[in-house]
């Protein structure tokens, strides 16, 4: 499974960018192994149509456009909400291995969208 998450900087163990489309950066997670990518692209769906490229089946972000949400979704892939505040991709990971990050679904979506 790959997983992608937004994240601020190129770094070791970096924590969660708040955005999703306008991210700096995305990490990517299969297998246990990290490679972090600059997002070539300044939006949404443009980011959406590079991660689905990539074969990305899960996202975990804390906040998304209803758009690339539904893209997303279209396609199969799976997003989680690990919380709020400042979250290190360690940590994001570990939460959503535990069970604790919350489906992000048609039906709750309203919650991570940014006005």
């Amino acid at each position: 499974m790959l997983t992608a998450l937004p994240v601020k900087t190129n770094k070791d163990n970096p924590a969660l960018s708040p955005l999703f489309g306008h991210a700096k950066w995305f990490a990517f997670v299969e297998e246990g192994r990290v490679s972090i990518e600059a997002n070539p692209y300044d939006g949404g769906v443009a980011v959406v149509e590079w991660l689905l490229h990539r074969g990305v089946d899960r996202i975990i972000t804390q906040h998304i456009g209803l758009k690339p949400f539904m893209l997303l979704a279209r396609e199969g892939v799976e997003c989680f909400y690990p919380g709020e505040g400042r979250i290190e991709l360690d940590e994001a990971l570990k939460r959503c291995e535990n069970g604790e990050c919350e489906p992000i679904s048609q039906h709750n979506i309203e919650k991570f969208t940014r006005h």
